[in-house]
């Protein structure tokens, strides 16, 4: 796997180098023209393909949310015929990998490429808030992204051998997290959850697979929740360079990866259910933009979240996308709040990149939304998304 040097493009407080002449040889007045031309064409040549990957330029960009997958994980579980149940993973079940550390570390330096021009180089409390779920590799994925995202100036060195710098990163309980991990329960979307699931699991088209899956697993195998869990292991074996069995070879990926999508997608699968496991962070989300526009909060210009690939999915559904995704390792979505000063109009930009190694991500078209999107008509779509009382509606409480 190759991994840019992004320090191209960042910003240098270093002195600048003395810029030394010489003598242009005589030539004449063609050749001289000839030569000229060819030298602007060869800068402009070369200012095209840079172009890409220069740092974002934008003079209307207020402010930025980043909501990413955690890096690349040993399986959470095996199943009954696995050739590799015993094996001794070094972390543990469900451990963030040093190929996932170097993952997270590689993306913080391509976001601190990107908006060179926006993120301020020195780490400062008040500019940037990041959260995350309290799973372990969700934690460790946001200190190696805010590794590569905010490497230490000289000042902010405090150990001459390391190269790094803490930043607090803010989580609450597996049993208390509705905002970014969104495992605190919800007894309507856990009973509208089940019947969208038992819909799914009953359709004919999976039948053959989960036949197959049966037999080669020595394990029920009747559910596409089940065979989420199944080629989430089979990936992160194969990940670890671990020889799948022979069987696994007429399913896996492409005959699991339907069903894979589809159960990521259960959570949150039409509005009425996204109301209870996406609207809190949408109402987040909606805050932190409301702030900006009304100038109470205008210093912190960063947001960071750090969840899991149902996460993703889950955000990515409820900004109006339909179809099915696979969030690799490391995927994320961007959401931009932008102000034309002249008009003082503010509208939405949102991006995704579907793994660490792409360099610029990818703009996405919101279906309900003009381009560029007004943040009255983003902030529309949200409140049909955002409960009033998410306990009362959720029907955790009783009356």
């Amino acid at each position: 796997m190759e991994y840019e040097n992004d320090d191209t493009w960042r910003r240098s407080s270093s002195p600048k180098t003395e810029i030394r002449c010489h003598k242009i040889p005589k030539m004449s007045t063609t050749t001289a023209v000839i030569v000229l031309g060819l030298a602007v064409l060869s800068c402009l040549l070369g200012y095209c393909v840079l172009s890409e990957t220069l740092p974002y330029e934008s003079k209307t960009l207020r402010l930025v949310i980043i909501f990413f997958r955690h890096g690349a994980r040993t399986p959470v579980i095996s199943y009954k015929s696995d050739p590799f149940k015993n094996y001794q993973w070094p972390d543990g079940l469900g451990s963030l990998t040093n190929t996932g550390k170097l993952q997270m570390y590689e993306l913080g330096k391509k976001y601190r490429s990107y908006y060179a021009n926006f993120i301020p180089e020195e780490y400062f409390d008040k500019d940037v808030y990041i959260r995350s779920s309290d799973a372990s590799r969700c934690m460790m994925s946001a200190y190696t992204f805010l590794a590569g995202l905010y490497p230490p100036s000289e000042r902010q060195m405090w150990h001459p051998e390391i190269p790094w710098q803490p930043i607090p990163v803010h989580s609450l309980p597996k049993h208390l997290d509705n905002l970014v991990a969104a495992t605190k329960t919800c007894n309507l979307h856990k009973a509208m959850y089940n019947e969208l699931l038992a819909e799914a699991n009953a359709d004919p088209k999976y039948a053959e697979l989960f036949d197959y899956l049966s037999k080669h697993t020595n394990q029920s195998m009747r559910s596409v929740l089940e065979v989420d869990f199944l080629y989430s292991t089979l990936a992160s074996q194969q990940e670890a360079r671990l020889k799948l069995p022979e069987w696994t070879k007429n399913v896996f990926p492409h005959k699991m990866r339907d069903p894979f999508m589809l159960s990521l997608a259960l959570l949150s699968y039409n509005e009425t259910i996204q109301k209870f496991h996406t609207g809190p962070i949408l109402g987040e989300i909606k805050q932190q933009l409301l702030e900006n526009v009304n100038n109470t909060n205008v210093d912190r210009s960063l947001y960071i979240y750090s969840g899991h690939d149902v996460n993703v999915v889950s955000l990515w559904r409820a900004l109006g996308f339909h179809e099915l995704l696979e969030p690799e390792y490391g995927s994320s979505i961007v959401i931009e709040l932008h102000q034309e000063v002249e008009q003082e109009n503010f509208f939405i930009r949102l991006f995704y990149r579907n793994n660490t190694k792409v360099e610029v991500p990818m703009e996405l078209k919101l279906p309900y939304c003009d381009d560029p999107c007004t943040y009255n008509r983003f902030v529309q779509h949200l409140d049909t998304l955002i409960p009033q009382d998410w306990e009362a509606e959720c029907q955790n409480t009783s009356h």
